[in-house]
């Protein structure tokens, strides 16, 4: 026997020979993670919303962490300093891997914080009790990884040498770089190294002896990561020490489910079960299903669960910030729908009442609200979805007579679907590559860019003037803004028009043009006037209700 196996519990020898762990559902798993928890005494924190607060940088809760920054930086918190939780976040970083066996936009993180309480020795021992005596994981199937160390902190020998007491053998720890084995929530703000649990996932019952994350990733699924946030990282990326050393970790849900049911993927958990069966009922589909379909039927699946839990938080689509990931992740959600079997409107709405009757045990709906936000932008998709499609094909099919390997398509006109059609990049650049074309990405934000900077021009122009609104709106009613359900509007009524030396001023009774507010700038887009000619929309304002769309004159 091997020497580092001399200390092992007479406890490991028995779950040794025993060989197997618990088959848990999902709600055996939170009941269980919450006991442990609980044994442990840390107190439980209440969920917060998925749409991330005013104050933070980004537009969602990304981990459970997030609204503790400001406790990890040192405030007190007032439920102690031994905390956890299962909370729900949004990620779309990997939208494009959404359908393989493990990536989600919505999943839930199981999380638990020392604020100074503990840190790296109990951490590592408590996690590796849970998983190996609660859970009931043989240990031969886990193995971990470590900071590597740099110029700006030391090799994480400490945490290494603690995973190596509670059974580990050596050949089982792999120190990685820092772009592995440290995290941090943003650019600036507590970070520290981590240390990750890795499963096996591989087609054998156990990995080869000399099996580790570094010489065998592909069998290998992360299912946890302790952080220890010691650091604090600024503007110029300095590292200074924290007055409290702290523990943050995470545990995916969903993987930890399709470790525990022994499946293939987070889809094939008890998690999905019932939202797979209503697409392959409402959706006519045959089983088995091909890899493209399954791919399809698994995007449905999780688009449509983000979808509902952001629009139960107070979201709604638009052309900008969360909304816009909102919009991208409904039509992205349809796009996959019509590829499968296409849907009449009036079937959405039973399609999407089977669907939320399916994650009744995440969260309480507003479902009549739920369906209303949902259909809306399935109208409007559908619509826009028509002119902007027989635009990309056309732009594909000229494209297809001038290359003979590889197409690029250029990001002019990926601007041109996305800022005249409202056609999202990310499902122009899905049509595409089903082509075997690229998109010009850089192309695209370059354009994306000038136009931005063409609408602050404009809108410098019009503040450099200093005028006053009020004499030119005397009994104009207040405009009436229908963007929430159309990007087009076939029949406004021009109120009136304003002529200011090189700009040109219109008003509507009704538009869809968003105006500049709260530091977000106006939309911009075209307008047919009724001699057919068509004017770029630079930026629009609202003053006193009245929303003004500023032409070239």
């Amino acid at each position: 026997m091997c020497h580092w196996l001399k200390n092992c519990s007479s406890s490991f020898i028995q779950r040794k020979k025993r060989n197997k762990m618990k088959s848990l559902s999902s709600t055996q798993l939170r009941q269980i993670r919450t006991k442990f928890r609980l044994s442990k005494q840390h107190v439980e924190l209440p969920e917060v919303s998925l749409i991330a607060d005013k104050s933070s940088t980004a537009l969602f809760n990304v981990a459970g962490m997030q609204p503790l920054i400001p406790y990890l930086l040192g405030k007190q918190h007032p439920k102690g300093t031994r905390l956890f939780d299962i909370q729900k976040c949004i990620r779309t970083v990997d939208i494009a891997e959404v359908g393989d066996a493990s990536h989600l936009t919505f999943f839930e993180m199981m999380g638990n914080w020392s604020l100074g309480d503990y840190f790296k020795k109990e951490a590592v021992q408590r996690s590796w009790e849970f998983l190996t005596q609660w859970l009931e994981i043989d240990p031969r199937k886990l193995a971990i990884t470590v900071f590597a160390g740099d110029e700006t902190a030391p090799r994480d020998e400490e945490t290494a040498n603690y995973r190596k007491e509670v059974w580990l053998p050596p050949e089982k720890v792999s120190y990685l770089p820092e772009e592995n084995n440290r995290w941090s929530p943003g650019p600036v703000g507590p970070c520290g190294p981590d240390t990750e649990i890795y499963y096996r996932v591989g087609a054998s019952e156990f990995p080869p002896a000399e099996s580790n994350v570094q010489n065998d990733e592909d069998n290998r699924l992360e299912i946890w990561n302790n952080v220890f946030m010691e650091y604090y990282r600024d503007e110029n990326g300095q590292l200074t020490k924290l007055s409290k050393q702290n523990v943050d970790t995470g545990m995916g849900f969903e993987r930890m489910c399709c470790v525990l049911q022994q499946k293939a993927s987070v889809y094939d958990t008890d998690l999905f079960e019932k939202t797979l069966q209503v697409i392959v009922q409402t959706l006519q589909l045959s089983l088995p299903f091909s890899p493209a379909q399954q791919r399809r039927v698994r995007i449905i699946a999780d688009h449509a669960r983000t979808a509902f839990m952001l629009i139960n938080d107070g979201l709604v689509p638009s052309n900008v910030g969360a909304g816009y990931v909102l919009r991208m992740i409904i039509r992205r959600m349809v796009y996959n729908v019509m590829l499968l079997h296409p849907l009449q409107l009036e079937a959405y709405a039973d399609v999407l009442h089977e669907l939320l009757a399916s994650f009744q045990g995440l969260r309480t709906f507003d479902e009549k609200e739920i369906i209303r936000v949902f259909t809306d932008e399935v109208k409007l998709f559908q619509k826009t979805l028509q002119t902007g499609k027989k635009m990309l094909e056309e732009m594909l099919n000229e494209l297809a007579q001038t290359w003979t390997s590889a197409g690029i398509l250029q990001g002019e006109n990926v601007f041109k679907l996305y800022d005249t059609y409202g056609f999202p990049v990310e499902l122009t650049k899905e049509i595409a590559q089903e082509r075997g074309v690229n998109i010009d990405e850089t192309g695209f934000q370059q354009a994306l860019e000038q136009a931005k900077e063409t609408s602050r021009q404009a809108t410098k122009e019009m503040f450099k003037k200093g005028i006053d609104w009020s004499k030119y709106l005397e009994g104009i009613p207040q405009t009436e803004f229908i963007g929430y359900t159309t990007l087009t509007s076939d029949e406004p009524r021009l109120l009136k028009e304003i002529d200011l030396e090189d700009q040109k001023v219109l008003i509507f009774d009704k538009t869809p043009f968003y105006p500049e507010m709260g530091g977000q700038l106006g939309d911009n887009g075209e307008i047919t006037l009724s001699n057919g000619e068509v004017k770029k929309v630079h930026t629009v304002q609202k003053f006193a209700g009245v929303i003004l769309h500023f032409i070239s004159a």
